[in-house]
């Protein structure tokens, strides 16, 4: 017999997820309907050939207000950095902005990050108040590199700029919704969307909800991160 104490286990190494939002555009109605989305390149670590919304981390910069940006009162100081970084994320990955025409000049010559100044540039005012919150999600704790998205909607006729593929993303278009198949694409963007449509299409009742996945089973609930109390 042994009498040596087996050394202890390890315990597993839990990733902290990082905040991180992502932008859903849609635009025409029923069968019109579309999806800008993308699909990432094949050699990527993280969800290699799937197609996504555009977005990505939020970075130390979002947190900063762009130079000539007007606060969006519905969006708590957390839900506003990402409401940024998804503007800025879009831009940087599938080209277009989304906001309103306002008079170029003196605000394209204010400093600021390269998304401010594309958009300060092409005389579009960022649209947070376009912005809908639909939810978030939160990357399995199994995964090696794990995200908490905030996810918003906003619609297509506000969208600047013609989409083009960049080095994250691939295939980018506006994809029809209801006569093609977005393939592979994720679960929680099925579930996204899906919210996206129904709080577009003036749902009752709608909220916000958390997607997440807890010992390996999906759990779906309201989402106490609030319009207000986030």
């Amino acid at each position: 017999m042994n009498d040596t104490a087996a050394p202890p286990l390890a315990k597993p190494v839990v990733v902290r997820p990082r905040d991180a939002a992502s932008l859903i555009l849609l635009r025409g109605r029923g069968r019109d309907l579309e999806l800008l989305a993308g699909r990432r390149p094949g050699h990527v670590r993280f969800m290699p050939g799937v197609y996504v919304f555009p977005g990505g981390a939020v970075d130390a910069e979002d947190n900063r207000p762009w130079p000539g940006e007007t606060a969006a009162d519905h969006l708590p100081p957390r839900l506003m950095r990402c409401a940024r970084a998804a503007l800025r994320e879009t831009w940087e990955e599938v080209g277009v902005l989304v906001g309103r025409p306002v008079a170029t000049g003196a605000a394209a010559a204010v400093p600021g990050p390269p998304a401010a100044t594309a958009y300060a540039g092409r005389g579009v005012a960022p649209g947070y108040d376009l912005l809908t919150y639909v939810g978030r999600a939160i990357t399995p704790s199994t995964v090696f590199r794990r995200f908490n998205t905030r996810f918003f909607v906003a619609d297509g006729s506000h969208v600047a700029g013609e989409p083009a593929a960049s080095e994250e993303l691939e295939d980018v278009a506006w994809h029809p919704v209801g006569q093609c198949e977005l393939s592979p694409f994720r679960d929680v963007s099925r579930f996204m969307l899906a919210q996206a449509i129904a709080l577009r299409d003036g749902a009752e009742g709608f909220a916000p909800m958390l997607f997440a996945t807890v010992a390996g089973k999906r759990r779906i609930r309201p989402c106490r991160e609030g319009m207000r109390d986030g």
